[in-house]
């Protein structure tokens, strides 16, 4: 579910517009007459007020129950408290400002990231995506492969995801429609001459499809990938369906988010509250939730077939704490690190 703005506001209205539209067709020039309330006819009017509030409300419902929910988070949403007289973004702004820098580690750390979600690249699509402090263009060949490779072409700079199309398994520039190839980056056509050069190339970034999202391999050193990805069965077997996501925005290395995953030690002491308390820390605690809470269990071990360290998180909610051992209602999940 994306963040209210003029696009959505637009939908919504033109939403209510095609269910009155709706109607209007659906109300016949007898219709009225076989409706009585209270003794008298609906006027056509009402009608099609009515069929338009019925059709909006079927649109809604299908929407929030049958489509997966996305809800979008910009860097100003979460974790600041506003100010009176002053705007979210604004007190976000003057933390960073007011931020010491100190020795700070390597922009990117060497691993493993993912681009977006497989479901959002369909065959022959091309996306423009910023990543990395890198412009990169994401592409699906007409065989179903992704390829992601430098989003600007050697020739003349132009942007390969803004206008360029996929043909077989290359990506087309838009302004002469010199072909590349996703594989290895290499041009393999140029419309207007008869050989192509041997420096017409475009990055290819290492990449890989799995557990649901393109991946790509970043090395500081250029280096190939010294790790794989685990694949999540359950995933691959469509055991667990897509419901959506949450993205956050935040101001923060990149490196502070997988090693928050990892600090266990946070989990029963700031995570107990339920999601009824809110997320403000100054309330969280409040006894008017307290009938809520969450205990989280973790162990950790190191798998004999990837060599990968993983963490298993068990999770149990109740009503009552001292209930807590007693709950067999447990969720379970995996994190790589």
């Amino acid at each position: 579910m994306e963040r209210p703005n003029i696009s959505s506001l637009l939908k919504t209205s033109a939403v209510l517009l095609v269910s009155l539209i709706a109607g209007l067709l659906l109300t016949g020039r007898h219709f009225a007459d076989f409706v009585p309330v209270d003794g008298a006819a609906l006027s056509r009017p009402a009608l099609c007020v009515l069929s338009a509030l019925l059709l909006f409300v079927l649109v809604w419902l299908y929407r929030l129950f049958c489509v997966p929910m996305e809800l979008l988070r910009g860097a100003d949403d979460a974790g600041y408290i506003t100010q009176t007289g002053r705007t979210r973004a604004q007190v976000a702004n003057e933390v960073r400002r007011r931020r010491k820098t100190g020795d700070l580690p390597p922009v990117y750390p060497n691993g493993w990231y993912r681009v977006l979600d497989s479901h959002m690249l369909a065959r022959g699509e091309v996306k423009n995506v910023t990543m990395l402090g890198e412009q990169v263009a994401v592409f699906r060949g007409e065989d179903g492969q992704a390829h992601v490779v430098d989003a600007y072409c050697p020739h003349l700079g132009a942007n390969l995801a803004v206008g360029g199309r996929v043909v077989g398994g290359c990506i087309e520039c838009p302004f002469h429609g010199w072909q590349f190839r996703g594989e290895d980056g290499k041009c393999v056509h140029i419309p207007y001459a008869e050989r192509v050069p041997e420096f017409a190339q475009i990055k290819p970034w290492p990449s890989c499809e799995l557990n649901g999202m393109v991946l790509v391999w970043y090395h500081c050193d250029g280096m190939d990938p010294t790790w794989q990805i685990p694949e999540q069965e359950e995933i691959t077997l469509k055991k667990w369906i897509y419901r959506g996501r949450t993205e956050h925005f935040i101001n923060s290395h990149i490196q502070e988010i997988p090693e928050n995953a990892a600090d266990i030690a946070h989990l029963s002491h700031l995570h107990t509250p339920s999601i009824l308390s809110g997320v403000d820390l100054r309330y969280t605690n409040s006894k008017v939730w307290d009938f809520v809470r969450h205990h989280w269990e973790v162990s950790t071990g190191r798998s004999c077939m990837t060599g990968s360290v993983g963490i298993a998180l068990c999770h149990e909610a109740s009503e009552d704490p001292e209930a807590w051992p007693d709950v067999e209602n447990r969720g379970s999940g995996r994190i790589f690190v």
